[in-house]
């Protein structure tokens, strides 16, 4: 790890630290909400096939000829 600078920031470079910051947090959002909405997909889509399952029983059955 660099160390800190002896005195902070100023003006441009400040700027642009603060850009950069927030274009970080931005990013781990963005994947912890795509890592949030996959998991939602996933156990959507789990529990519309078992539904399906469970309607098609019920379904009368073909004969065979």
């Amino acid at each position: 790890m660099s160390k800190p600078p002896a005195e902070p920031l100023r003006g441009e470079a400040a700027w642009k630290a603060a850009k950069k910051g927030i274009a970080e947090r931005n990013e781990q959002a963005y994947a912890r909400g795509r890592k949030e909405r996959a998991a939602k997909n996933t156990a959507f889509a789990v529990r519309r096939l078992e539904n399906e399952r469970r309607a098609n029983q019920d379904l009368p059955r073909r004969r065979a000829v």
